[in-house]
């Protein structure tokens, strides 16, 4: 078993490192200045915002972790994390990667995010036991909650920020 504290240590140092080459990685993208882009519109300009973000947020867990006993964890009596959590977070690793490996490219972009919204929500909200009114309206809320997002991610940036999606 691992311990929840050494989790959340490991978890927010990778996110930290994520943060900053996503900073690095938008600042050393090219500026198009022979294009004459406005330098406030820049390719980059998004990855930059997001790594501070990422790095800030990251950051601030990363301290609060260190600064913390490892007795801190109150949150349940073991301080450990259980097989059904591990098990739950492999899904979830499992259903990023087939969204970025074989969703993005093949689909349009669109319908691959509203497929990877829809599965996410049924999957994570889905219980065993569950009354037959709560599992319809649980599917009627993913697919509607799934076709806007990936509407409105589309829109935001091909038509906003006029990134080509694939």
């Amino acid at each position: 078993m691992l311990k929840i504290r050494s989790v959340d240590i490991a978890v927010s140092t990778i996110l930290l490192a994520v943060g900053i080459a996503q900073l690095i990685g938008g600042y050393t993208m090219d500026r198009l200045e022979v294009r004459h882009i406005p330098p406030a519109s820049f390719p980059g300009l998004l990855p930059i915002v997001l790594g501070i973000a990422m790095t800030i947020v990251a950051g601030l867990q990363l301290i609060g972790l260190l600064r913390s006993r490892d007795g801190d964890d109150e949150r349940r009596a073991s301080g450990m994390v259980t097989r059904e959590e591990l098990v739950r977070l492999s899904g979830l690793i499992a259903l990023c990667a087939i969204y970025a490996i074989v969703l993005v490219g093949r689909i349009h972009f669109w319908v691959a995010s509203s497929l990877f919204v829809a599965t996410f929500i049924l999957v994570f909200e889905f219980s065993p036991g569950m009354p037959r009114r709560a599992m319809i309206i649980t599917i009627a809320r993913a697919l509607v909650i799934a076709i806007v997002f990936g509407g409105a991610v589309s829109y935001l940036f091909e038509d906003l920020f006029l990134v080509r999606l694939p």
